[in-house]
Order: structure tokens, then sequence, then C-alpha cells
């Protein structure tokens, strides 16, 4: 097969003497390439046979150089490579290969390129120059030049110069495989390195918390992880050899599909794209479920670089120790608490969270409660009611004691403690109870104390509450310790979380700034309070009083808060409501029974059995059962679950409402009752009302013509009772006197409706004063006898013409005079 070549005849310049060979060269040197000399031994002898100077690629890159620093070339089998051929009497010449390396009468291919030479200018000498192209098969050997002259049949060997040699290579691997090695490399560097982000990024140690906390998937890949994770510059190691050596597999493989700077740019942009950004984006948000997913061929390329990243590990680990997780001081980790975003976590948790980091930099100094603000007894005080009551009314329950000085600080006592002492003997004082409870408390608490150690100081000894004490130097006396503070258990959790701790019955909500809960339910015990010494003493103590106050507010629907505050309960309950009953056993005997409460007969009152016992008789049966303190009944007498507040603010539900009981309730033994009827709970309910209303109005509280304050409850049970307020002091005590020297006191239902109802028998049929006085102080106590009955015409009109007769309950006892506050 002859191709035709159309060469290009390049003339030489007879003025200069330079040999065709050296005009070659620096022709070449021109081009930036460097070409041997030719070996004049190894042409033909006759410069008018035809021959080769010297060939070379065109295009860089399809050329090697061999071991002796010369060039041959190399081109890729039925590839077009184009070369430019140089040489004397080319014109019509052919060229022709051959695999022998002296003689190209043996192994001569048939591939043959016909040149043809075209003149130049006249002035110059005939030099040839032709560019050829050439697509050779795979010979798997080096092919020689061979050149046959025009219009002959010789055939001329050109010699076995580098330059004029020929090698036609193949590609080891096919194209599509090319591409799709390239693909599992991408693939393998993106894992890689998206490892070397996801895997490294999370320390052993955040493994295990992860195994600890996490959700149940993130507990299942971090459990299959640990293993390899744990041999760190192992894992680092083979993660960086991995990468490395795929990269440059990948950057060779692209090179021998694309050549030279395109090579370059495709392999850069291939490996940053896809083996570098997207893996890590992914992987940072995701790694711990890839590095679970492809913990397998981790371990396989573990045991690939082991022998080359065994040895760098253990090296790395002599020289930089163990890989250790992240540490953060206090304040780091309270700052990564404020500025971990989590949905899980509330803001109110991280500041309790920072609040308890910073607790151990904290001193006793700026948590403790300066003296002056601490509420405390002297030693030597006599236990009263007055004192308890005090003690009751602030709300707290630890109370530190101390002698002479307050910063002389000797002993804590707790609010509980005046519970069993008498209050009324006088026998007792503050530094009794204390040398007798012996409470423990912290004594040598520094101003510069941590919080923390205290805490656990606390925790250890078991107490709440401890004096904050500092040396005295400023006397010429001994140094003497002194307080100058406390500080308690609830001070330090409130440091803690950072807010502060306020229940019902706390009066402030800050005990420095004398901040005051408004919605404090601290009850005013004041009211129980003797305010002079005129007054009559009633049989029930104060600390009676209080629990009568404590149970009815909280267990007994009619009072309360709803239906009477509890500041007017209070006050009712300082009215003289309560009534004793002494049992005279021969008298019980004789059939002179005192009844509390008589099956069928209609009452309108409340009964509370404040001390003593009482028996129940119920059912057909008379089945009999002894009670005893706090067991009420007739809740009903004074109201109805159905009635509704308004109504009974109006003065048409102030009418009768009978409670029929059906049971009997007699004494068995001297007995004392709270007895509250239904028109004093009403004027308490419509106390309650103004009260209210003045309170949300925020009006001024109403005077009397003597310019005091009017106390609204006192004022609603004078207009039930139609008492004179100027008279009513002297009415109600001299009815207190009859009733504590009386040996049978009255029945409660001397004042109910059935009472009414006998003492206007008795007044229309004998007129006889005396007989009904005798008839209304014993008719309750011979109960066995049978009760006339009017007319309901009749009952409603003697019931009208003698209701102002009624006595009401005393307002004296233990209560300020009328038209004034209880308080």
């Amino acid at each position: 097969m002859i191709i035709i070549i159309e060469t290009l005849s390049i003339q030489y310049d007879n003025q200069k003497k330079i040999s065709p060979r050296r005009q070659l060269a620096k022709t070449n040197t021109s081009k930036e390439e460097t070409f041997p000399t030719i070996d004049k031994t190894q042409t033909p002898s006759k410069i008018s046979i035809p021959y080769l100077l010297n060939m070379f690629p065109v295009s860089k890159g399809q050329h090697i150089f061999n071991g002796k620093g010369e060039q041959e070339w190399e081109i890729q089998r039925d590839t077009d490579i184009e070369f430019v051929i140089f040489g004397e009497q080319l014109h019509d010449a052919e060229i022709s290969f051959t695999t022998h390396a002296e003689s190209c009468q043996w192994e001569r291919k048939n591939k043959m390129y016909k040149l043809q030479v075209n003149q130049s200018s006249r002035h110059e000498h005939k030099f040839d120059r032709a560019y050829v192209t050439l697509n050779l098969p795979y010979y798997n050997s080096t092919l020689y030049l061979c050149l046959t002259p025009a219009n002959s049949n010789e055939v001329l060997h050109q010699g076995n110069q580098s330059f004029l040699q020929i090698r036609t290579t193949r590609r080891t691997i096919p194209i599509w495989t090319t591409v799709v090695f390239l693909i599992c490399l991408l693939l393998l560097s993106g894992l890689f390195s998206g490892l070397n982000l996801g895997l490294m990024s999370l320390t052993p140690h955040d493994l295990k918390v992860i195994q600890e906390a996490g959700t149940p998937n993130d507990k299942k890949y971090a459990k299959r992880i640990y293993p390899v994770r744990k041999h760190g510059n192992f894992l680092l190691c083979t993660i960086l050899l991995g990468n490395v050596l795929v990269n440059s597999t990948t950057t060779i493989l692209l090179d021998t599909l694309i050549s030279g700077a395109l090579a370059v740019a495709c392999a850069t942009l291939a490996i940053v794209i896809f083996g570098e950004i997207i893996p890590q984006a992914i992987c940072s948000r995701h790694g711990l479920k890839v590095g679970s997913q492809t913990i397998l061929l981790t371990k396989f390329f573990m045991f690939l670089t082991f022998p080359i990243a065994k040895p760098l590990s253990k090296l790395l680990d002599i020289i930089l120790g163990e890989e250790v997780g992240a540490r953060y001081t206090r304040d780091q980790m309270g700052a990564l608490l404020k500025l971990t975003t989590s949905t899980d976590i509330e803001d109110r948790e991280k500041i309790m969270m920072t609040g308890v980091l910073s607790l151990k930099g904290k001193c006793i100094r700026g948590v403790m409660t300066n003296l002056e603000d601490v509420f405390m007894l002297e030693a030597n005080r006599i236990v009263d009611d007055e004192l308890v009551l005090n003690v009751y009314g602030y709300g707290y329950s630890r109370i530190p004691v101390y002698e002479g000085e307050k910063d002389n600080i000797i002993g804590l006592i707790y609010a509980r403690d005046f519970a069993l002492p008498d209050t009324e003997s006088g026998k007792f004082t503050v530094r009794n109870i204390m040398n007798f409870c012996k409470h423990r408390y912290g004594a040598s608490i520094t101003p510069d104390d941590s919080s923390y150690d205290v805490f656990n100081q606390f925790k250890k000894e078991q107490y709440h509450l401890g004096v904050v004490v500092e040396i005295d130097n400023t006397t010429d006396k001994d140094p003497r310790k002194k307080a100058i503070g406390i500080v308690t258990l609830e001070d330090i959790i409130e440091e803690m979380i950072q807010e502060e701790i306020v229940d019902e019955t706390d009066v402030f909500t800050d005990n420095r700034r004398k901040v005051r809960n408004v919605l404090s339910q601290a009850p005013d015990f004041s009211v129980f309070i003797r305010q002079n010494t005129s007054e009559i003493v009633s049989k029930t103590s104060v600390q009676m009083k209080v629990a009568v106050f404590q149970f009815l507010s909280t267990s007994v629907e009619p009072f309360k808060e709803k239906y009477i505050s509890s500041n007017i309960l209070s006050r009712l309950l300082h009215v003289d409501l309560y009534k004793e009953y002494e049992y005279d056993e021969d008298e019980a005997k004789a059939g002179k029974i005192t009844y509390i409460y008589e099956y069928g007969k209609p009452v309108d009152y409340f009964v509370l059995i404040v001390s003593g016992n009482a028996e129940l008789e119920t059912g057909k049966e008379k089945i009999v059962s002894e009670i005893g303190s706090f067991y009420y009944f007739g809740a009903s007498a004074l109201y109805s679950p159905e009635e509704k507040l308004e109504d009974l603010i109006r003065s048409k539900s102030n009418k009768f409402r009978p409670f029929t009981p059906d049971f009997s309730l007699r004494i068995s033994e001297n007995v004392q009752i709270l007895r509250i009827r239904r028109v004093h709970w009403l004027a308490a309910v419509r106390a309650t009302y103004f009260e209210k209303k003045q309170l949300t109005n925020d009006g001024p509280s109403p005077l009397n013509s003597n310019g005091k304050k009017i106390d609204l409850l006192t004022q609603e049970l004078e207009k039930v009772d139609h008492v004179d307020p100027t008279n009513s002091n002297d009415n109600t005590v001299g009815e207190t006197r009859r009733q504590r020297t009386s040996s049978l006191a009255l029945t409660v239902a001397s004042d109910s409706g059935v009472e009414y109802e006998k003492l206007l028998i008795e007044h229309v049929v004998s007129r006889d004063l005396s007989k009904s006085n005798r008839m209304s102080s014993e008719s309750t106590i011979n109960s066995s006898k049978n009760t006339p009955t009017l007319t309901d015409k009749r009952r409603r009109y003697l019931f009208r013409s003698l209701t102002t007769a009624t006595e009401p309950p005393s307002l004296n006892n233990d209560s300020p005079s009328p038209n004034q506050s209880l308080t």
C-alpha cells in the first residue's frame, strides 16, 4: 500500500557555509526541540541517493526517552500521529517499515507512504521537509524506516538511530474498562475523604456517649464503629494512604484517555468535586451512618495497608501519645451549652446547667442572706401565743437563736418545735426548746467558701442551714467569730437553677430587697392573738383555733376560698361560736340526754367536734359508734351544691334552710364543738364578696363615723343578728359568762327552727315568761317529749315577731370591738 505525501522543498542559502545537517539542527532548535547529529558512517555514501536526516512528532507527549538520553518515538496503535520528516532527494520517494535492525529485505511491513517535494525559492539550495500522518497497527516490536527512491526498486535501510525508530503500543486496559475504573476510584476517593471527616471527627469518647444516650439507630451505628475507631492513628493512616492511592491512580488512568493540560484539569475537577466536596458535605451530616454501613470496606483497606499503616500508627502513638477526646473547662462548657442549638433542650434547662457548672466558682458571700435580713429569736424570750403566731406568720421553717447581740448565734430552732409546749403557762423560753431539740447546723462557714463545697457539706452532715462567720479583730479583746449572715440549702439550689424558689407560704420573694410575694397564701394569724387583757379568755387555745382554721379552709367545701376567704374565715372563727358541753353521768342514767343532733328534727347549723368524744347513732338498727375530734356534720345545712354564689349573696338566700339529720349525735363525755349557723355563714360569704370587690376596684376601705376602718364581717353579722353596735359588747359578754358557768349548756337545737316553734307555743298558751325560759333551756335536753306543731302560716308570723329576741354569737371574745378591724 502506497500513500503519496506532498513535501515542501526548502532552499539552502549558498552564501552561508552551513551543512544541511547543521541547518536541520538549527531549525529544530527554533522549535525548542533537540536532535542528535546524523552519523555519516550509517547513511548512504553518495549524496545523490535519497536518505532521511531526522523525524519528530508534531504533537508533544508522543515520545519517550530511552535509558541513554536519546529519543525513540512511541505511538498508539491505530492512532493518527503526525510527524515531520527531513532529508535529501525525498521527491516521489516511498517510506516503509521493517522490524529488522539492518536490512529491509527481511521482516518488511506492507505499510508504505509516498513522499513528494515541491520547489522553493531559486535563490536557496534545495532542502526537503515533509509532514506525514502515520497510522500503524500493533507489531509488538520496534520499527525501522526504509526509503525507496523515485523510479527505483531499491529499498534503503535508514539505519538504527533512535530518532529514526518507532514503537507501536496498545492499551493495556480497554477504554470502557478504564472509564469503569475511574468511576470506582472516584467513589473510593469520596469514601476515604468522607470517612476522614466523618469518623475522625468522632472521638471514642463521643461514640461511648452516643451508645449511652443516642437514638436506637445511632446506638447501633456507634457500637459497630467503636472497635475500629479506638485504633485512631491506624485508621487515620489507612484512610490517608487509601485516599492518596486512589487519587494518584485516577490521574494516571485519566491521562491515558486525555493527554496534556486537559487531563490535569479534568483530574483536578473530578477529584475535588466527586472526591472531596460532595463526600465531605454528606459525611459531615451523616458520618455515623455512612461509617457504619462501610465498616467492612474500612476493615478490608486496613488489612491491605497493614504493612505500611500499622508501623506508621505505632510511630505516631509513641511520638504523639494516645488519642484523647475534646476537653473543656467549666467556662468553655457553659459557653458550649449556651451556643448549642437543640430541639429537646429548652433555654431554661441550659440556664440551669450553666448555673450548676458555675457553682464551684461562686463564694458564699454572694449567696448568703445578710444578718440584718434574717428573722431570729432571742434565747431568753418567753414562748407565748404572740411569739408562736409571729413565727408561723413569717413562714420560716428554721429560725436562728441568738444571745445578747444578733451576731452571737448560739443555736437553731424549728417552727414545728412550738407545737407541743404550753404557750399559756409562761414556763418555756426559746432556749429551753432549743436545748431540748438540739438541731444540727453549720457553725463555721466562711464567706470565701465555695458554694459547691458548702453544698457537699450540707449533704454529708445532713443539715439545711449554716451560719456564715468571720473573725472579728476590731476590738482589743481576743479575736472572736461573729455571724454576718446565714446560708441555706435552698439558697444554693437557687444559685444552681438561677431562679428564686418561692412556695405558697413565702412572704417575700427576695429577702434582701424585701420584695413581697403577691401570691403568698401565708395566713394572718394575728387575729387569734388577744388584743387586750380585758377580753374574756376562751377555753379554746390559740393553737386549736389555728388547727380548726387550717382544717376548715382545706377540707370542708363551704369554708374553702371559693366561698370564704382565709382572712374572713379567721375572723369568723374568732367570734364566740365555740360551745362546751359537760357530761353528767347521773343525768344520763336518768334519761336526760344532751343531743347535738337528734334524728328527724330540722336544724340550720354546721357542727365540728373540736375536742372530746360523742356517740353517733345511725340506721334503723341504731348502731352506735364513738367519734372524736375533727368530725363534722351538717355541711348541707349551710349550702347546696346547686346554689349559685350570686344567689347566696342576695338576701333571698338568707331564709331558713332546714337540715333534717337521719342520725342522732349525743355527748358521751365533756365535749367542745364549733357551731356555725347558716345566717352566720352567709354573712361571711357576703363579707368575702365585698372584700374581693374592694381589692378588685383598688378603692379605699370604707370608714365609719369615727374615721375607723369598717370591719366587713362584723357589719354583716350585726345585720343578720340585729345587734346594736353600742350594746353588743355588754350583751355578748353576759351571754358568754352565762354559758361558762352553766352546768349544762344549751343544745344546738335551741337556735333551730324547732326551738323557735316551741317558744312560740309556750308564749301563746301560758304567757308565763319563767316557764318559757325554763322550756327554752330544757326543751332539747328532754328530747323524749312530744313537740307540738303549728300551721305554716302561724309559724311564719310568730317566727318573724320573735326573731329579734334571738341573741347573736359573741363578737367580743378574742376579737376587737365592733366597727374595728380584726387584724
